[in-house]
């Protein structure tokens, strides 16, 4: 009988035994959580009770029912129950005036001019900074917004609602590239934008809801997907589909909003983005309260923190510093030295099946980052590690139909040690303004805690 020689983790009886000219098999195998202690508990505790998989099962299986439908389109004010008075929405946790990072502060002044509040930035700041306007995070609100995420009530916004489980969202419509709140730039460009998509373009979209009715927001990122978006970095189909259902009605009922509106998505192929955010949160809001369940169901970022929050512990962030973004490519002149940290709400759609999640559907943002279609395919398998499922709407038609992960397990990502990946922008760090555009990863340490503070709520509660 021949022996046969295995060894895991070191390399050190390994290396030992190669010296020896030994045949020897290695296996990758390290500590769960890199064998910390605390975390080890909290991966025994999460792994071995039954309620967290009994709850994860619950969890997945409304977000395969859910139906998320775009049910409004109009002034954000008419439509976010709670905004109201001097009130501005921002993207990430909470953060005050002080500590928000320069992106951010452009853009709330810019909607404090947007709203007549102030009739300069210095005026809008000076404002903001005397307690003058309410911050909120967009969460707080059920919204949800891209880079700064900013959302006062004149702006231009988007409804959704889960016509399955009854959760709600609502995502700013997004300015374009250029000058534009969502990238950090309050000028007079960026708020005359706003007015036009407020007053005029809006509209449009409302009429068509009305003639109609909703729109099936996941059908359209799907076939989305199927024609190369990743419904993240990527939504220039998806933006041409809507275009496309939403045209003739509104051809009809408000013939005024046409041209303005195909100005606009002429130069703005994100411009179904912030439909899709609204349209993820609101399908996410149905898991979010089930008791012991480990998914994450938002990650938030403002630029100065990363949040995530855990399905299981509604309404609890669990912060960390926001990391720059990673595997950037920078516009000619720019560097690390330039960039902001990671910001922006809407990372929550890489915990719906998109982005990410989607890469392999979408070679043409592997390649734009300097990659091709194998990179892509990496990625999604990355994203698959982390998470309980696959989507049976979203499919990847370059893995032969292949299901996008679906439903990221704050367990996967302690144990491994690998958290999900964000196809997103790069912001200058003190005029705002897009750079740059890279991959980022979620920060690790929050998840951490989240999964730490479950652990804890699932022994509070035994029997």
């Amino acid at each position: 009988m021949t022996l046969r020689i295995a060894t895991a983790g070191l390399d050190l009886m390994a290396d030992a035994l190669r010296a020896q000219d030994v045949p020897v098999t290695t296996v990758d195998w390290r500590p769960p959580a890199g064998g910390e202690p605390e975390l080890v508990r909290a991966l025994t505790t999460t792994y071995g009770d039954p309620r967290v998989d009994a709850a994860n099962t619950t969890a997945l299986a409304r977000l395969q029912e859910a139906r998320p439908a775009i049910v409004g389109a109009g002034r954000a004010g008419d439509l976010i129950p709670g905004l109201e008075g001097r009130t501005v929405l921002h993207a990430g946790p909470p953060v005050e005036w002080e500590g928000m990072c320069a992106p951010q502060r452009n853009a709330v002044a810019g909607a404090c001019l947007l709203e007549g509040w102030a009739s300069t930035p210095a005026e809008a700041a000076a404002l903001v900074a005397g307690g003058g306007v309410r911050l909120a995070p967009a969460h707080s609100l059920d919204a949800a917004g891209a880079m700064c995420g900013v959302i006062s009530p004149s702006m231009a916004c988007w409804a959704a609602r889960d016509e399955v489980h009854g959760g709600v969202g609502y995502s700013p419509f997004n300015d374009g590239p250029g000058d534009a709140f969502w990238l950090g730039v309050g000028s007079p460009e960026a708020v005359r934008r706003q007015r036009l998509m407020a007053e005029e373009i809006a509209p449009g979209f409302a009429a068509a809801l009305r003639a109609e009715g909703p729109i099936d927001a996941l059908a359209l990122c799907a076939q989305g997907i199927a024609m190369g978006d990743d419904c993240h970095m990527r939504h220039q189909a998806t933006t041409m589909l809507l275009l496309r259902q939403t045209l003739p009605a509104m051809a009809e009922g408000a013939p005024a909003a046409v041209a303005p509106t195909a100005r606009l998505l002429r130069d703005n192929g994100h411009f179904a983005l912030t439909m899709t955010i609204a349209a993820a949160r609101a399908a996410l809001a149905g898991i979010r309260g089930i008791p012991g369940c480990s998914l994450v169901v938002f990650i938030s970022r403002n630029g100065v923190d990363a949040a995530v929050q855990l399905a299981g512990l509604p309404d609890r962030w669990f912060s960390h510093p926001a990391p720059l973004v990673g595997d950037p490519l920078y516009r000619p002149g720019f560097g690390d030295e330039d960039a902001a940290p990671d910001i922006g709400d809407s990372a929550l759609v890489e915990c719906a099946g998109l982005g990410a999640a989607a890469s392999a559907a979408s070679p043409g943002v592997a390649a734009f980052l300097g990659g091709g279609l194998a990179d892509a395919i990496e990625r999604t398998r990355r994203m698959g590690d982390i998470c309980v499922g696959r989507s049976e709407r979203l499919r990847i038609p370059t893995l032969d139909g292949e299901g996008t992960p679906l439903g990221v397990d704050a367990r996967a990502c302690v144990d491994l040690g690998e958290t999900p990946l964000i196809n997103t922008g790069i912001l200058h760090r003190r005029r705002g303004g897009q750079i740059g555009a890279g991959i980022a990863r979620t920060p690790v340490e929050p998840i951490r805690a989240g999964l730490v503070a479950l652990a804890d709520a699932l022994d509070a509660d035994r029997p």
